[in-house]
């Protein structure tokens, strides 16, 4: 037994040196160098009768000093060897490393057991935490010295295993840290397996694993695991999920906002955000049915190079915060006419709302400025707000399920619903092309009818849109 014991431990520290030197360098050549802030760790859990036994290493610590947060259930903390320098700036009170140079420093601490693994199992925050500082780096191994058999699973990517007669070993490493820990009796086997994505599962079709792979590369976050599996109750933690196999559309979903929630800040009260980050970045549609139509009504709605500078902009908002009103000020600025079709979707929750552009031009009826009027345009025909202008005109409005009336001081109009034609004074006028339309529930007339039907002349400007009424100017001329 202690030679299997020794094997396993010393394979545990080959394969642990060697992939925490090769995550270091990855790191610093990506150039994120260690600061006050970050750190690298490998952590090693013993799974026993009793509890998880844990030895907790930090390398790359900064001089300063670092509070620990000790997981809430842990007992026996402190160090492996009381006269080690591996522990030597760990206070006597074991509530911080104090400030020096020695820059890797260890912990020991237990996670006691009420009952042994039968049942799956989550351990939650089952790592120490240094206040205000982040891991850069993390590896873990685990080795069950009860030969309990099943599968352990975290957020990172499993790169190691060994089985024994009586004991197992698993080694794990990732970018960042994932502070859960998850057993499982059902052994799934590996499907799939990347420094961005692993999947266990049987039965997987490959397009849901190819459309995984590419949302996660576009997206660029954390690696996640998915454990898929037929008899699987639900879990859905903060790097991995735990499914059912035929649930691959939640399994979606689900990675898509853990990978966009780590690589953006987004507003709790825009909870579809996530999807459509992600549908952008991966140029395809992710989330319920509803959200995936929000996307593509975006995607037709604009040209492909708009799109392609659209989603460049989302790119560069990586690490930043981001809202709905962000994204509808980006596209803005790409179409030159502004838009709120993010904030009425994310935000509303209305995501059968148009995709609609409003012209940013100041509106002036007679000469005199109306800001309640905003002008629709849309595949590239502007609409006029029926109600909000024309009450301007000096016309009242009503409808019934068969017209719609329109009463001015020199003419009535009435439009009928039913049949194609309109009658103003009396006088009934056929066409082939409705005068107008509804938009999220309001009458819009098209530019061209709103010039012919009503008498008007529009001249636009860089800065307005000048609406003048024919007889009023005509009017106003016989003054002069």
């Amino acid at each position: 037994m202690k030679v299997i014991i020794r094997l396993v431990f010393l394979l545990a520290a080959v394969n642990g040196g060697l992939v925490y030197l090769h995550y270091s360098q990855s790191v610093n050549a990506n150039g994120e160098d260690a600061d006050s802030g970050t750190f690298r760790q490998e952590i090693e859990v013993i799974n026993r009768a009793d509890g998880l036994y844990i030895r907790h290493h930090f390398y790359n610590l900064s001089e300063g000093r670092h509070e620990i947060i000790w997981p809430e259930e842990s007992v026996e903390r402190g160090c492996e060897a009381e006269d080690s320098s591996s522990c030597a700036r760990l206070n006597d009170s074991n509530v911080a490393f104090e400030e020096g140079e020695l820059d890797q420093q260890s912990v020991v601490y237990k996670l006691p057991k009420k009952t042994p693994l039968t049942g799956r199992k989550l351990f939650k925050k089952p790592f120490v935490v240094l206040q205000g500082a982040k891991p850069l780096t993390t590896v873990l191994h685990v080795t069950d010295e009860q030969s309990v058999g099943g599968m352990w699973v975290t957020g990172l990517e499993r790169v190691g295993k060994e089985n024994k007669e009586r004991i197992t070993y698993r080694l794990y490493r990732g970018v960042g840290f994932v502070n859960e820990l998850y057993w499982q009796p059902e052994d799934v086997p590996l499907a799939y397996s990347s420094n961005k994505l692993t999947i266990f599962g049987e039965g997987i079709d490959k397009k849901y694993n190819d459309r995984l792979v590419k949302m996660l590369e576009a997206i660029g976050g954390n690696h996640v695991s998915v454990v898929l599996a037929s008899g699987n109750r639900p879990l859905y933690a903060e790097r991995f999920i735990v499914e059912k196999t035929g649930n691959i559309s939640k399994v979606i979903k689900q990675v898509a906002r853990m990978s966009v929630h780590s690589r953006f800040i987004l507003q709790a009260d825009e909870p579809s955000m996530s999807s459509m980050i992600a549908s952008i970045l991966g140029d395809a549609p992710v989330g319920t049915k509803a959200e995936q139509a929000a996307f593509t009504r975006l995607k037709k709605s604009i040209s492909a190079e708009q799109y392609q500078t659209f989603r460049q902009n989302v790119q560069e908002k990586i690490g930043k915060k981001l809202s709905s009103s962000d994204l509808d000020q980006s596209l803005s600025k790409i179409l030159a006419f502004d838009t709120q079709y993010f904030h009425m979707t994310m935000k509303e929750q209305r995501y059968n709302y148009p995709f609609l552009l409003l012209d940013p031009r100041t509106v002036l009826l007679d000469g005199e400025e109306v800001p309640e009027v905003k002008v629709i345009v849309k595949e590239d025909t502007s609409f006029y707000p029926a109600e909000e202008l024309l009450s301007k005109m000096g016309y009242s409005m009503r409808s019934n399920e068969q017209s719609i009336y329109f009463d001015g001081p020199n003419r009535t109009y009435r439009f009928s619903k039913l049949e194609p034609f309109y009658v103003m004074n009396g006088s009934k006028f056929d066409y082939t092309e409705k005068p107008y339309t509804s938009i999220n529930k309001k009458l819009y007339f098209d530019e061209n009818w709103l010039r012919r039907i009503f008498f008007v002349l529009i001249d636009k400007s860089d800065e307005t849109i000048s609406i003048e009424q024919i007889e009023k100017m005509i009017k106003e001329m016989g003054k002069e």
